[in-house]
């Protein structure tokens, strides 16, 4: 299934003389929308690449009644399709991608998460793909099988977003270190810049210009430990009772509704479903916080806010130590500690001129690291260095 796209037209494959020439590459994931942050990163790093020259598709998970939030790349002209690689139908899926493979002759085939890795490792059994790269972007333990996966000589590379991930991989003693590689997120500098204006939707929430606002913005994921932000919320309006909270993000939110009207502060608390504004949402924060337990790679939402030069707040866990450093570009708490949570919202509040120093020196910290077109050179770079060295002169 197509969505929005031209016809693509069969291109020659690549040969001994033009290396430098642009790459025909395919993005997949195992999303069924661009909601979730490896769904964003990836859709970032095709329109990136786009820019640069390269000829782009993405290639999405197929699900009944998911919605169409592929404007993005419609937008930038990058075809689209979908195949279901969930459940049984993923074998029908496989024998449709492996037909649509074949007649493309992609140079670079790019898979974001296990699942759209394994999908395209079965779906492609006796074929060859000049360059298959995949991506690790949590921190959880490595399964056996996967590890066998990553390390396989069918893939060429694994790339991270944190050098937890990196040695995690290694430590299976599956995954040679030189097959992996550390790329950090990308952020889209100039939309996610310290200029912009948030006043718009401080007045959709009906919150003034003065009032404390703090948010987190991540899905309601148990990676994302939301509770602790819920308990730290509590320890903050015992301290400053006009702040306010956004919760920004799909999934469930019935029950921590319930929660803040259980504990009397339902008017504390703005939950704002899924967001498409997201620059707009972190410019009209005082201060944007991840409360993580376990899991994360390195959290977009922080980076992002890190880049428009709002001071965060982080527990310390995977590649968010690597960009938050306490009270130089963040602060940083531990995993599951509500109390210190708290505290350092409160000193952030409290003090304007450190906050605002912190979020200087945070913007100023990751523009490079981050920035999405150095973020989409890097990559065009390693998809020419595994095709040089595998003969694809």
């Amino acid at each position: 299934m197509v969505i929005g796209s031209p016809k693509i037209g069969k291109e020659a494959p690549m040969t001994a003389t033009d290396i430098s020439r642009p790459l025909n590459i395919l993005q997949v994931a195992s999303h069924d929308a661009i909601r979730a942050g490896g769904s964003v990163q990836m859709m970032r790093l095709a329109v990136g690449l786009q820019e640069r020259g390269h000829r782009v598709v993405c290639v999405f998970n197929q699900r009944e009644g998911g919605e169409d939030t592929f404007s993005p790349l419609r937008d930038a002209g990058i075809p689209v399709y979908r195949f279901p690689m969930q459940k049984i139908k993923k074998y029908y899926g496989m024998l449709r991608f492996r037909h649509f493979l074949a007649t493309q002759n992609f140079d670079v085939v790019h898979a974001h998460r296990f699942r759209a890795l394994r999908f395209v490792a079965l779906a492609t059994r006796g074929m060859h793909i000049p360059a298959l790269v995949g991506d690790r972007k949590n921190s959880f333990p490595v399964p056996a099988a996967w590890a066998r996966l990553y390390g396989s000589s069918k893939v060429d590379c694994i790339v991270v977003n944190a050098r937890l991930i990196k040695d995690l991989l290694i430590q299976t003693g599956k995954v040679a270190a030189e097959k992996i590689e550390i790329i950090y997120n990308g952020v889209d500098l100039a939309q996610f810049h310290p200029a912009l204006d948030g006043s718009t939707v401080r007045a959709e929430f009906g919150i003034g210009p003065d009032t404390p606002l703090v948010g987190m913005i991540a899905n309601f994921a148990g990676k994302k430990s939301h509770h602790i932000f819920f308990d730290a919320a509590v320890r903050i309006l015992q301290d400053i009772p006009s702040t306010r909270f956004m919760l920004v993000g799909g999934g469930d939110t019935e029950v921590w509704k319930k929660w803040t009207e259980t504990h009397g502060v339902a008017d504390r608390f703005i939950f704002t479903g899924f967001r498409t504004d997201i620059p707009q949402i972190i410019a009209s924060l005082d201060v944007s916080v991840i409360s993580s337990s376990s899991g994360e790679g390195l959290t977009g939402s922080i980076v992002e806010a890190m880049a428009m030069a709002k001071p965060v707040v982080s527990t310390a866990v995977a590649g968010n130590t690597e960009f938050v450093h306490d009270r130089e570009t963040g602060m940083l708490v531990p995993p599951g500690d509500a109390t210190a949570l708290a505290r350092a919202v409160v000193y952030l509040v409290r003090n304007p001129a450190e906050a605002a120093r912190i979020g200087r020196q945070a913007a100023e910290f990751v523009r490079d690291r981050v920035d999405n077109r150095k973020r989409s050179e890097r990559f065009e770079s390693l998809y020419y260095d595994i095709l040089r060295r595998k003969g694809h002169r």
